[in-house]
């Protein structure tokens, strides 16, 4: 657990009999706010530091390098995009030659009876945007991946689908035939963190080929939603992505929310993240398939709890005092500051920088990954500049 760390003590002086009364108010100057395209990146103007200043992202954070279509990172980058944070459609749109993969979360399948499947949350669907993203780049072309969770369903429904390849077929033809349907490349599926701990392993391994199996005949892609590594028990291991490794597209590794209301501290420390990638996969030639999960979102505690911010909370803490200096943790690898709120209630907040995310995107250059990020409505603009 990060200790919270204390505020620094304010300067106080005496007033002078010759000044009393006549003291001044310091005039802060005002922000200089940039947004939209600019002739320089974050690396052009050495945003990327471990000191940071809360002035120079409020000054800044809405600014982009107007070369969208340039990249830094050559392997593989899935952005998901919510509903609930407009902003990420707009993102994909923006900087879609730096993504290879769009996953909305916009879907569910259910079990309607036997043999009968259906694709749910087909109301959010936005064909033009899909069409927009898929042709945003210009040297590589953006795949729309739908994320895919399983709602509704009861044990006997499991049982069913497992059990009679009937069953299985009807499923994913569902999901191939709303691939056509919608103009989708594939799917992102959210199964294993689901049902996991209650479903034998090899059945589950053995679905998750069928389902990949059937997508690769399609020409469709397949990225699995896998848990990262929290204890000694593993809910997916090394063995596992071996199996399975043939039969999907990629693995979106969850590695955030390390830490919780009731353990505060940082979303996601560099060497947890590594550790979670390293105990599945030893062989570098394999990892480029791991998609490592990076945060574009905080959390805000307190001693009773808090909860996860995103982006215009996050600028709302700062405006409040632009000249603070955020502290930077070299062991975690994450910044963070501390407040009271207006009815003295200290809070402590991570919430990720521009050189946060730096290391985290040079952990996955060194570690041979790809970047999975939730999710691209929660985050910075000038944030882009740096995939």
């Amino acid at each position: 657990m990060l200790k919270t760390a204390t505020k620094a003590e304010s300067a106080s002086s005496t007033l002078t009999p010759k000044n009393r009364g006549n003291k001044k108010k310091i005039q802060e100057k005002p922000l200089k706010i940039r947004t939209g395209p600019q002739k320089y990146s974050v690396f052009d103007k050495s945003f990327v530091t471990e000191t940071v200043v809360a002035k120079d992202i409020l000054e800044n954070y809405q600014a982009f390098f107007t070369e969208t279509d340039e990249y830094n990172f050559n392997g593989l980058v899935l952005g998901y995009v919510t509903p609930w944070n407009n902003h990420g459609y707009d993102v994909a749109k923006i900087f879609g030659n730096k993504f290879t993969h769009i996953s909305p979360v916009w879907l569910q399948i259910r079990r309607k009876g036997p043999k009968l499947y259906s694709l749910t949350g087909t109301h959010d669907i936005d064909k033009k945007w899909v069409i927009t993203v898929k042709n945003a780049g210009r040297e590589r072309k953006t795949k729309v991946l739908p994320r895919v969770i399983f709602e509704g369903w009861t044990l006997s429904d499991y049982t069913a689908l497992f059990n009679d390849k009937n069953e299985l077929n009807s499923l994913t033809q569902t999901l191939v035939e709303s691939c056509k349907q919608y103009s989708f490349d594939g799917f992102t599926l959210e199964v294993w963190t689901q049902i996991a701990g209650a479903v034998k392993s090899d059945i589950l391994v053995a679905f998750v080929k069928f389902v990949g199996d059937t997508f690769a005949l399609e020409k469709l892609h397949f990225v699995l939603v896998i848990p990262p590594k929290r204890s000694e028990y593993e809910l997916f291991t090394k063995d596992q992505f071996d199996q399975l490794y043939d039969h999907v597209t990629a693995f979106s590794l969850m590695t955030y929310d390390y830490s919780n209301s009731q353990i505060p501290g940082p979303n996601a420390p560099s060497s947890w993240v590594e550790d979670s990638i390293t105990s599945i996969s030893s062989n570098l030639t394999q990892r480029p398939k791991i998609l490592m999960g990076l945060n574009f979102y905080g959390n805000d505690y307190t001693a009773s709890g808090g909860g996860s911010i995103i982006f215009h909370d996050y600028i709302k803490l700062l405006k409040k005092n632009p000249e603070q200096k955020l502290k930077y943790n070299p062991e975690v690898e994450e910044h963070y500051f501390d407040y009271k709120d207006d009815k003295g209630v200290k809070h402590l907040v991570f919430y990720p920088t521009l050189y946060s995310i730096f290391k985290k995107i040079d952990l996955a250059h060194r570690l041979n990954t790809g970047i999975s990020i939730w999710e691209i409505g929660q985050g910075l603009d000038y944030f882009y500049d740096l995939l």
